[in-house]
């Protein structure tokens, strides 16, 4: 096989030669046509049709080229570029029961007797319609701003507070706001600059929305102003009382310190920002006050200087009622000051009735064996006493409001002719009377506290007395 391949090589290699050139020759007599294929650009012509109709349109698949097949002469197929055909749907021959436009060709440079059979694959392309919404949306302002050392941004000044925006409803209905950046380090003057909008979804998130969503505005022009800041105390004054049976129990506030701006000589001049009675007014309160406090109203110099951070500051005035309750005390527990040797000092009624008041919880653990009774005897002679008591051991959180009113019996320890004598008298057995001597023992079961003198309820103006004494 080999020795047939090598007999006679040089004259095998001149008949391909020869052939090739007799190919070609026959080639360029006969031109024959062969099939060309060109990936044309598709124009959209018309597409004013769908913006009067208030549609908004896209090409299914987004399709921005077809191919086009032909046919051509083998001689002038060089010759043709992508640039001597056109491709093109015209919108007007859109037929909206297939939602479907056909494509057209052209061939251009007046070579259309170059080609024959030319056809674009597809012949018509499917076009998807949507109502185009337009909205309005406040323009929001991201900021990352760095401030110099006791400064504080007083406002950001927009030259426009809202922008449209034009689309497909899908689209326009991805967008939650418009928003711009200002950005700045160390700031311790005025700013101004320009900034492109653009749109963020419900989480801020920027969104990439294509060419068939417009704003009407390509940028927006800002101004940062920044002034000098202080934080200055709040001290809240009370006024007023609250209602009949109710405490004030003190007041809490959202907020104890400000942050105020302003011209720099006028802020290093306010230290506190008082707010007045009238404003924190209980007014007869029988629960908790709330009261909203604009802190700017208290300023030195409202037109120069403004609150920063705190404006608005919740003030609750808390306010709780009263509870009752009867203790009842044994009258032996009665302390008598100022009594005297030669006296019996006896009770109508073994027990008194002491009403107090105070919250609850202070109520609570209350008994007789934190109250100590005090009665001053001094001035009293034989006969019947209007007794008033006075209180040791008492909480400070809690008033007596009153006692069941009883009579202080004094007689004689030595009646003298016709009289009881002295040991008769010692005799009688659980009388509830003492001496001045049995009362001081008494008192050393009492607990110590404030002293409280009260006149029991329904007491009459002046004490009574019998004719013993007389």
């Amino acid at each position: 096989m080999k020795r047939l391949l090598n007999h006679n090589l040089g004259l095998k290699i001149i008949s391909v030669v020869i052939a090739f050139f007799v190919w070609l020759a026959v080639v360029y007599v006969s031109d024959p046509l062969v099939t060309g294929r060109q990936e044309i650009p598709l124009e959209v012509v018309n597409d004013d049709v769908m913006t009067k109709a208030g549609l908004s349109y896209e090409i299914e698949g987004k399709r921005t080229t077809v191919p086009v097949i032909y046919s051509i002469h083998t001689q002038d197929r060089a010759s043709l570029s992508a640039s001597d055909l056109r491709a093109y749907v015209d919108l007007e021959d859109y037929y909206p029961a297939t939602g479907t436009v056909p494509v057209y060709v052209e061939v251009l440079n007046n070579k259309s007797h170059l080609l024959e059979s030319v056809t674009t694959r597809p012949s018509v392309v499917r076009i998807k319609t949507e109502q185009i919404q337009k909205k309005a949306f406040d323009l929001q302002v991201h900021r990352s701003i760095t401030l110099a050392e006791g400064y504080e941004v007083e406002r950001i000044d927009l030259d426009r507070g809202t922008v449209t925006v034009e689309g497909p409803e899908s689209a326009i209905g991805r967008i939650s706001s418009v928003a711009i950046d200002v950005a700045a380090n160390d700031l311790d003057g005025e700013l101004s600059g320009t900034a492109v909008p653009y749109f963020c979804d419900a989480n801020g998130n920027k969104l990439s929305l294509d060419d068939r969503v417009e704003i009407n505005v390509s940028e927006v022009g800002y101004t940062v102003k920044v002034m000098k800041a202080k934080w200055v105390h709040l001290e809240f004054e009370v006024g007023g009382a609250v209602a009949d049976g109710c405490r004030y129990m003190g007041m809490e506030a959202s907020a104890t310190d400000v942050s105020v701006m302003g011209a720099d000589g006028l802020v290093s001049l306010v230290d506190v920002i008082h707010i007045p009675p009238s404003i924190l007014d209980l007014g007869g309160a029988s629960e908790d006050k709330v009261i909203t406090v604009d802190v700017a109203e208290f300023l030195p110099d409202k037109e120069n200087m403004s609150v920063v951070l705190n404006r608005q500051v919740t003030v609750t005035l808390k306010v709780r009622r009263l509870s009752q309750k009867l203790i009842q005390v044994p009258a032996n527990r009665i302390i008598l000051e100022g009594g005297s040797d030669l006296y019996y000092y006896d009770y109508d009624r073994d027990e008194v009735e002491v009403t107090v008041e105070g919250l609850e919880e202070d109520l609570e653990p209350m008994n007789a064996s934190n109250i100590i009774l005090e009665l001053d005897v001094s001035g009293m002679g034989p006969g019947s006493h209007t007794g008033i008591l006075g209180f040791e051991g008492i909480r400070e959180e809690v008033s007596v409001m009153g006692y069941s009113p009883f009579q202080v019996l004094v007689s004689l320890k030595d009646a003298g002719p016709g009289g009881a004598s002295v040991e008769e008298e010692s005799s009688y057995p659980e009388t509830g009377a003492f001496s001045q001597g049995e009362s001081d023992g008494a008192a050393e079961t009492g607990e110590s506290g404030h002293e409280e003198r009260v006149a029991p309820a329904n007491a009459p103006a002046e004490d009574s007395t019998d004719g013993v004494g007389e």
